[in-house]
């Protein structure tokens, strides 16, 4: 007999237990443009979650808040490092395949993240969660287009690996599914626009959908559908001490 147990969708779960605190780490909250060599841009942002199985919270709107930080290193490349999953942080690298001068951009991302939920960190006092950890690798390939030098559509495809660690109580009288070594896939989608002001200031509106494509049945987990509405605010150009 295969048991699988606490199937509570960790993605959901990661953005309702901190739902006041930065950050889910899936929306994208960029264009596909890298910020200019030198200079510093950060990123705050609050979305409105919806999930398969929870709708919108159970009648409690879930407002995940994310928080980023990115730093030029060339006038095509830059890193960033975001707020993950509430309780850790998800670093990445960018690299826009095109010309810094053109309207158009192009990029491809990568990166690493990881997060720790302690024990007790269940959805209620009397569902207590043990401790566990999660690992996570996305690749995002984006496009972005300047139709005009304040207004800038986007749009990203991308998928996450994420290996969920320790999650869940195992009784040994049973046997249970062994891990596949690929973890769970999520394929996203985002799409959005960029309200640029000439400082470099800017307000975005997007749209992600993430939709589970790989599962794996020996980390006691499975992921919902799940879909952000996100408004965002950049920094303007220049040092972070300058702004």
């Amino acid at each position: 007999m295969i048991a699988v147990i606490w199937r509570r969708r960790v993605l959901a779960l990661g953005c309702l237990l901190y739902a006041a605190q930065p950050g889910c780490g899936l929306t994208r909250l960029q264009t596909a443009r890298t910020v200019a060599r030198g200079q510093t841009q950060t990123t705050v942002a609050a979305s409105v979650l919806h999930t398969s199985d929870r709708g919108f919270g159970n009648g409690v709107p879930l407002v995940p808040l994310d928080l980023m930080v990115r730093h030029g290193a060339t006038d095509r490349v830059d890193w960033g490092v975001r707020l993950f999953l509430g309780t850790g942080a998800l670093g990445d690298v960018k690299w826009n395949l095109l010309a810094p001068e053109r309207r158009t951009a192009i990029a491809l991302s990568t990166g690493f993240g990881a997060a720790y939920t302690g024990r007790g960190a269940g959805e209620s006092s009397s569902t207590p969660q043990p401790s566990g950890a999660t690992l996570h690798v996305p690749v995002i390939i984006s496009a972005s287009h300047a139709v005009l030098p304040w207004f800038t559509p986007y749009a990203a495809v991308g998928y996450g690996a994420y290996w969920i660690v320790g999650y869940g109580q195992r009784d040994p009288a049973r046997s249970y599914a062994p891990r596949s070594g690929t973890g769970d896939g999520l394929l996203t989608l985002h799409a959005g626009v960029e309200l640029a002001r000439a400082s470099g200031r800017a307000l975005l509106l997007e749209y992600t959908y993430a939709r589970p494509v790989v599962s794996d049945p020996g980390d006691s987990y499975e992921f919902a559908v799940d879909q952000f509405i996100s408004i965002a605010f950049h920094t303007g150009r220049g040092s972070a001490f300058e702004r």
